[in-house]
Order: structure tokens, then sequence, then C-alpha cells
């Protein structure tokens, strides 16, 4: 039970996808029950697994997403109370993010139909706000808090996002497992590398530090004239972005490519010698860990990110990447590697040497594992 499935685009949406098709080539069967809303934006349309079968149910308010995340509730619970009996369902998995009440409806569901309720955490809180929004963020949290605690087990991607939801939320610690992301490891695969090429995947939040990398470009360039900075993907920071590179003469090494379709990434990232992640630390960014930095390793990537964004078992200082605290750390990390093509094909060996762990099939058998200890 999720808030947004194919054709919507998202890294909940991907998250999603592959678990149900994992779950399905496991084989299981598996139903997908999402809300109606109308699609918007770029399109997601992944090739699902013949077991998968999606059912979208009518949401009040859809045409208004920030109400609909809060009206959606009822009629997804019984949906799912209805198709739950006729179907023997084994167990209720959704996806948690403090936006909307999507989990609040499988832990309802899955308690009225005797069965466990299993929540992967996506985003666990927002970022810091202030004045009503603050108030609001003080209200979703007490309902979150309330539901959370029902879940039969919690799913997170590591030890801090484990804290929050013992401290944040209340959530008894016996109920909290250690699950992380997965990445389709079939999809990625490195090639052989551009040795001035870096790049960037993902929505252009202010969060993400593109702002920070920008800052850190003319260095580079001065130091590797040739230097291309490329970034994939579309979001609020775009226009800023866009007037930043122009302002500042960087047309000529700095490529803002877009929307790209997922089926086109792994060609994009293949062939670069740097992966870039977070570059700010936020509530969000924190001990976090996004789909795309375990697909930049699968390509063979070595990996720059802020100090303290990505767990220690994804980046290792000094072995796949670095961990930087600033654009003057960043721009000498990017010459650094750039000059030195042995030491990018050493990190990016180092990062698709960790990233096995990672894959999809053993996150979902994991799930499994779970699931049976019930």
């Amino acid at each position: 039970m999720v808030f947004r499935f194919a054709p919507h685009s998202g890294g909940a949406v991907i998250v999603a996808t592959e678990i149900a098709n994992n779950l399905a080539k496991l084989g299981h069967e598996v139903t997908v029950l999402t809300p109606d809303f109308p699609q918007s934006g770029h399109k997601y349309e992944p090739e699902l697994n013949s077991r998968v079968k999606v059912i979208r149910v009518e949401t009040p308010s859809k045409s208004n997403l920030k109400v609909a995340a809060r009206r959606c509730k009822p009629n997804l619970e019984k949906m799912g109370k209805l198709l739950g009996k006729k179907e023997k369902f084994d167990f209720v998995l959704t996806i948690f993010h403090p936006f909307h009440l999507v989990p609040n409806a499988a832990i309802s569901c899955a308690k009225a139909l005797g069965i466990p309720s299993i929540i992967k955490i996506d985003d666990a809180v927002y970022e810091k706000s202030s004045g009503l929004k603050a108030i609001q963020r003080k209200i979703e949290r007490m309902i979150s808090t309330r539901f959370l605690r029902k879940a039969s087990r919690i799913l997170v991607s590591n030890e801090p996002t484990k804290e929050i939801m013992k401290s944040y939320y209340n959530v008894d610690e016996e109920k909290i497992l250690i699950v992380p992301n997965g990445v389709d490891l079939s999809f990625f695969s490195p090639a052989k590398k551009d040795p001035k090429k870096l790049v960037f995947s993902g929505v252009m939040y202010h969060h993400r530090g593109l702002d920070v990398l920008l800052d850190s470009a003319p260095v580079v360039i001065k130091e590797v004239p040739n230097v291309k900075f490329v970034l994939l993907g579309d979001g609020p920071e775009m226009k800023k972005l866009q007037e930043l590179v122009t302002k500042n003469n960087l047309e000529s090494n700095i490529e803002l490519k877009g929307w790209i379709e997922r089926q086109s990434i792994p060609t994009h990232l293949s062939d670069a010698s740097i992966g870039i992640g977070p570059l700010k630390r936020t509530t969000v960014t924190e001990n976090a860990l996004p789909i795309k930095v375990l697909e930049y390793m699968a390509s063979g990537l070595p990996i720059i990110a802020k100090t303290g964004t990505l767990p220690n078992d994804i980046l290792i200082n000094n072995e796949n990447g670095y961990f930087i605290d600033n654009s003057s750390e960043l721009s000498e990390k990017i010459i650094k590697l750039l000059k030195n093509p042995e030491l990018v094909e050493k990190m990016g060996k180092n990062s698709l040497s960790m990233v096995q762990k990672f894959s999809w099939e053993k996150i979902v058998k994991s799930i499994i594992d779970i699931y049976n200890q019930f």
C-alpha cells in the first residue's frame, strides 16, 4: 500500500516497484493499492512482473495533493480489508513519509485482517520549519507516532534512522530492524570512464547542495579546463542553478540535462568518473541512503558527499570516495580524482564491490525472512 506508484515518478516509487517486482520474481502474488491521483509531470513506466496487480483507489480531493494525502486513508483501508478477506493476504507492506496517511491505512487494514504490518521508512522527518508550518509538523508528528507504534515491524536504512524512530516517534526498539534500500545490479554497469566527467542524478532540491557544487566549479575548471559537470534531473532549484551557470559563464562546462528517462540513466552514469552525493547536511540528508548513491556505486563510481550525509558503510573516506565539509574541499577532491584516473579506477572498483550486498533480490529476501519470523 503506497502513496504513489508508477507511472508517477520519484525515489519512493522506484523502491515500491523494485520490491513488488522482486517479490513477484520469487513466486509471490503481489497486490499494490495506491490512490488514483491524476498523472502529472514526468512518467516512470517500468515493466511490471505479471504477478503484480495494481489497484488505484478512488481518493477524495485528488486534484489537491496536500489535501488528498490526508483524505486517502478511509478508502484505502476499506479496499484493503475487502481485498484482504478475498485474497488472503499474508502481510501488508507500506512506505512511510510524514506527508501522507497511507501507512496509517495500511496498519489499520492489517490489524482488521489479523496479519502483520511492515513499514519501510522513506524520509523519517521533514527539514526544520517555523511558524504555522512548525505547528502543522507537530500535529503530523503526533499522528505518525500513534500509528507507527502500532506497526508490527519498522524497517530503517541505518542506525541513525533507528534512533529517530525511537526518540522522535517513540517506537519500541524491538520492532525496528535495519533493512536498507537496494539497487538493480543488472540495470547499472561500469564502462570505460571519461576522465573529465562528473555526474549528479536526482531531483534538484535545496538540500542536495548543488549550489555548493557550482560554487566549486570555477576552481575546478581553472585546473581542468575541459571538465564536464553533468547534472541529471529537474526540480525546485533548477531555475536558480541555470541562473548561476549563466551568471558565472559556466555553460561550456556545466550541462543541466533536465529530466532523463530512467532507461537512459545508466548510460549517463556508466562513463562518468565521479558521482556527486548530498552536499548539504540537513535533517533530510543526515545519514540517509539515496538510491542514486547506490546507482553510482553499481556504475563503478567514486562518490563525493558532505560529511555526515551518508552511512559509513556506503562511503568510506579515502576508499571509495571522499567526505567533504565545504566547497573548497569539494573542488580539491574533484581535481585530485580528475587528475588521477588510476585512483578513480581503484575507488570505483571498491564502490562496485561494496554495493553487491545491496541488490534488491537480497533486500526483498530479507523482508520475507522478517515475515517468516511472525
